[in-house]
């Protein structure tokens, strides 16, 4: 049976609040020359201080040829991989100049030539020991080339990820002038892994035995993450996620911590000594974790809103059935609209009915409570309208 509407049809509408919310930064005083704190679920920033400056990852690089190769799939974790000359080339000893070649002095997995490893050992060398070789060898194996994967990566950085501020030239971050990012990509980054399993897992992992190769027996690859040792800089609710230093970058760190179910995620780049990344670190979590909810009233049923009936000179009255209120950490207060939803209506309508709804939205369109419009009095409609209301 075909319902007359009487001209309402299912309508958004937005309409300003009462009263505007807007969060009030941590008061956090951290040594990193950059700095971002923000919520992994909502994105929300806690924290910032010359987050969008650009600035050398170091080895923090990692994380993003990590999230890569998990997202893409390509590479089944059983798979053994040969290690090439190619992935192994020292910059010292190679005519060539390119941004991938490894050095001397840089972290390593410790590959051997010919030798053949499984992509789930190359993903932790890559994360716990922080291999250099690792990334070269797995970039290979995912696209041919080292270059290749680059510009891949790059391109699934910018167009799915959201980094608009970085320039990946090698899948390690060994320093090459024009290879760049900032503490705020690095955490969108951190943040798009995060809801990868596997990611969190590998990031998390404490000690991975390597399985024996045709080139080595068995290694235990260890955890080099502080904050997750026992030690001076342990922060029992840090899971990850990967540390980084070079002379031009200093120390850097991206992690990640939980509490209450509340997962944050800290980004700190150019720290003068490796102890200040993760005493910056465990500040700004603690001035997180530290708050206090709080509540606020948005929108009551003390607020009439009206909806004009088309083809009719009659206008919907309406009000909330009760109170829409939040609960926010204050460093999260979200800045949102409410947004109305008129139901498609056939007459008459009646006292207390329901006839639609009002959504509270954030800056990421994400609904964050909902509450029933009920109408404040009863509607007849012509006998007309009557009629074809039932046809």
């Amino acid at each position: 049976m075909q319902r007359y509407t009487g001209g309402m049809l299912r309508i958004v509408v937005f309409f300003a609040l009462i009263s505007a919310l807007y969060s009030k930064s941590l008061d956090v005083n951290v040594i990193a020359r950059s700095a971002i704190l923000m919520n992994a679920e909502t994105g929300a920033v806690l924290f910032e201080k010359d987050s969008r400056s650009k600035a050398y990852p170091a080895s923090t690089t990692k994380i993003a040829t990590l999230l890569y190769i998990l997202e893409q799939q390509k590479l089944p974790f059983d798979r053994l991989i040969t290690v090439s000359a190619d992935a192994l080339k020292m910059k010292h000893l190679s005519k060539e100049v390119a941004p991938h070649l490894l050095i001397p002095d840089g972290t390593m997995m410790g590959l051997m030539k010919g030798e053949k490893v499984s992509v789930e050992a190359l993903l932790h060398g890559l994360m716990l020991v922080s291999g250099n070789d690792a990334a070269n060898v797995l970039a290979e194996a995912h696209a041919g080339s080292v270059p290749q994967f680059m510009e891949e990566l790059n391109r699934y950085l910018r167009e799915t990820v959201g980094c608009t501020r970085t320039q990946l030239c090698n899948p390690h971050g060994i320093h090459w002038h024009e290879h760049y990012t900032c503490a705020y990509d690095l955490c969108l980054i951190a943040r798009k892994g995060l809801q990868v399993p596997k990611f969190r897992q590998i990031v998390s992992t404490m000690i991975y035995r390597c399985p024996k190769s045709n080139k080595r027996p068995e290694v235990e690859l260890k955890q080099f993450n502080a904050l997750l040792k026992k030690g001076r800089h342990h922060y029992p609710k840090a899971f990850g996620i990967k540390t980084g230093f070079h002379s031009n970058a200093m120390n850097a760190l991206v992690a990640a911590a939980e509490h209450e179910g509340r997962v944050l995620i800290a980004v700190l780049l150019g720290c003068p000594n490796s102890g200040n990344r993760y005493q910056d670190a465990i500040r700004l979590f603690e001035a997180a974790f530290k708050e206090k909810q709080q509540k606020k009233h948005i929108l009551g049923p003390e607020r009439i809103l009206t909806h004009p009936i088309s083809k009719t000179k009659k206008t919907l009255r309406a009000a909330l059935a009760k109170e829409l209120e939040l609960t926010f950490f204050p460093s999260e207060e979200p800045q949102c609209k409410a947004m109305v939803h008129w139901e498609a209506l056939s007459f008459p309508i009646k006292k207390g009915q329901k006839v639609g709804e009002v959504h509270l939205i954030d800056e990421q369109q994400r609904v964050l409570k909902k509450g029933d419009l009920l109408a404040k009095e009863e509607i007849q409609g012509s006998w007309l309208q009557k009629l074809l209301s039932w046809l």
